[in-house]
């Protein structure tokens, strides 16, 4: 079988191996969540002159709920092509394929995919659309799993045959279950007080239809992240999810077994050793949560700082003195006493003393050395990824001359 989801998970190790020595021991689902933004997918509506004023109605509700102010912002950036003025070959250059049928048509691309690869999905622009593309029952459960620490969410795709489903979805239970037990007994103590809320080692499994009609818009997501996938429509999968709605790879009918299960629940509950979130394998759903609130909100509610009760040293306190000078002893001094301060006296504080040395300067300069350097390195990985890749298109396309 065509499955790659070993050579996935190893290109992944090997990633992590390249990057800077300076990775965090916080674990690849953990610090995914925290810090990996969800990837952009690119939306266009594609039209030939104006368009009535339902289909804006509907364009303004895919802009409004993409956006990042709102309650549940959604990973997507939308705009507009007027093909009026554009030949057939033009429009199909653009779309890396043939025309729709029917206009408006809206199209949308994997992040980062759109003029390189034909739309994942392209249809007409209907009410019901906009609400597929916005949110499903199974994205919405996947999302509140995610946000409340699991490790990953395994979304189980299933075949239609009752009897091998029935087998792959206990065999993942099991396994994912003794994982979870092992992981909890193993786990290693938080590194300080302030590392973040208690790691909570724990894995889910939703159910997926392929006839559901309101997760169409996920299984058009799910089936088109590996390119072979359609292959196997008669055979069950199972995706892992983990951070902000990222998927890993495949598990396919005979490749959903014991050691595949366990190889990436240890990559997902392992140290992050690559910081850089394009280095690492996976691709994000198109999912509709505010991540970060739900970052925030965790941290405050487990872990809360003290109370800042001041930056400067409190001032001496003034007390009142019952000897103090009354004005008939001022009268004791003379005008000789006044002049008791000699030039010696004036030699005390010398200039020098005037502008101390700011403690610490050294640290910094050293802090600031060390800053450089980790920027050095890891532009030198990211541009050695570019030339790799660039070289990689360049063959591609080289053989299919």
């Amino acid at each position: 079988m065509k499955r790659h989801y070993t050579t996935i998970i190893l290109m992944g190790l090997l990633v992590l191996a390249a990057c800077p020595a300076s990775a965090c021991l916080v674990p690849v689902f953990r610090y995914a969540m925290e810090r990996w933004t969800p990837d952009y997918y690119e939306a266009v509506l594609i039209h030939r002159g104006q368009v009535s004023e339902n289909q804006k109605g509907l364009l303004d509700q895919l802009r409004q709920a993409a956006d990042w102010n709102g309650q549940a912002p959604l990973n997507l950036r939308l705009s507009e092509l007027d093909i009026a003025a554009l030949t057939d070959d033009k429009v199909k250059s653009l779309l890396r394929g043939e025309l729709p049928e029917t206009l408006p048509a809206l199209a949308f691309w994997y992040p980062g995919r759109r003029g390189w690869t034909p739309p994942v999905w392209m249809g007409e622009l209907t009410s019901s659309t906009v609400a597929a593309l916005v949110q499903s029952p199974v994205r919405r459960q996947l999302a509140q799993h995610l946000i409340e620490g699991q490790s990953a969410v395994w979304v189980f795709v299933e075949s239609g045959d009752a009897d091998k489903d029935k087998a792959a979805r206990q065999l993942l239970g099991r396994e994912l279950e003794a994982a979870t037990q092992e992981l909890k007994e193993m786990a290693p103590p938080p590194i300080d007080e302030f590392a973040g809320p208690e790691l909570s080692y724990e894995f889910s499994i939703l159910a997926l239809s392929r006839v559901d009609p309101k997760e169409q818009m996920l299984l058009v997501m799910l089936l088109n992240s590996e390119p072979d996938l359609h292959e196997y429509a008669d055979e069950p999968m199972a995706f892992p999810v983990f951070g902000r709605g990222r998927v890993l790879c495949a598990l396919v009918g005979a490749g959903i077994r014991a050691d595949n299960i366990r190889e990436i629940a240890a990559f997902l509950t392992g140290p992050c050793g690559c910081q850089i979130k394009a280095m690492n394998p996976g691709i994000d759903l198109l999912m509709a949560a505010n991540w970060d609130a739900a970052v925030m909100e965790f941290y405050e509610t487990d872990y809360l700082l003290p109370e800042l009760t001041g930056v400067m040293p409190e001032a001496p306190a003034i007390t009142e003195d019952t000897n103090a000078v009354t004005p008939a002893d001022t009268k004791a001094v003379t005008a000789a006493d006044t002049n008791a301060v000699t030039t010696a006296d004036t030699n005390l504080v010398k200039p020098a003393d005037a502008n101390p040395v700011k403690p610490g300067a050294q640290e910094q300069k050293l802090r600031g050395l060390g800053v450089m350097a980790t920027t050095t390195v890891m532009l030198v990985v990211i541009g050695l990824v570019v030339a790799l890749g660039t070289l990689a298109v360049s063959w591609r396309r080289r053989a299919q001359l």
